[in-house]
């Protein structure tokens, strides 16, 4: 698993990081981490790159991604590539973002309703080396403790 040095994005940035990277505004997206956390530029690009297969993976249905699956596993990625831009409004380089995310398990499958149950949401950020945001999000969402958040974000692999 990856880490970056970006070590806590407040919610609000967080958020807008998130919209600039489904609008595929990388450069942006790059910016505006350095300007929030002083982080360097491989930082920053660190910390965009592994919200990527999060950021897409919403825009991708469920069966799209098991057949996505399905053909990584079989060592067919261009042809995952291809299917996921004829599937989704992916452009070519948001398609390859994904799947390679997906190939790296940077994506996880989705809960029945589609939804992106907590754990999820928490692995996300802590591949991308945000445990800040992580435990924020735990504590936001649960009520726990920062103490008792630390431990949850902790154990979840």
């Amino acid at each position: 698993m990856k880490s970056s040095s970006v070590q806590y994005l407040l919610p609000e940035a967080h958020a807008r990081v998130a919209e600039l990277v489904a609008e595929q505004r990388y450069i942006q997206a790059i910016k505006l981490v350095r300007e929030v956390t002083g982080a360097g530029l491989a930082e920053a690009k660190e910390y965009v790159d592994g919200m990527k297969g999060e950021i897409f993976a919403r825009r991708v249905p469920p069966e799209v991604q098991a057949r996505a699956r399905a053909m990584i596993a079989e060592g067919k990625v261009k042809p995952a590539i291809k299917m996921v831009r004829v599937e989704t409004e992916l452009g070519l380089q948001a398609a390859k973002d994904y799947v390679h995310a997906l190939r790296e398990g940077r994506v996880h499958a989705p809960p029945p309703g589609g939804h992106a149950v907590l754990s999820d949401r928490v692995r996300a950020f802590k591949y991308s080396g945000d445990h800040e945001s992580a435990i924020a999000l735990v504590c936001a969402e649960t009520g726990m403790r920062r103490d008792e958040a630390a431990r949850f974000v902790e154990a979840i692999r």
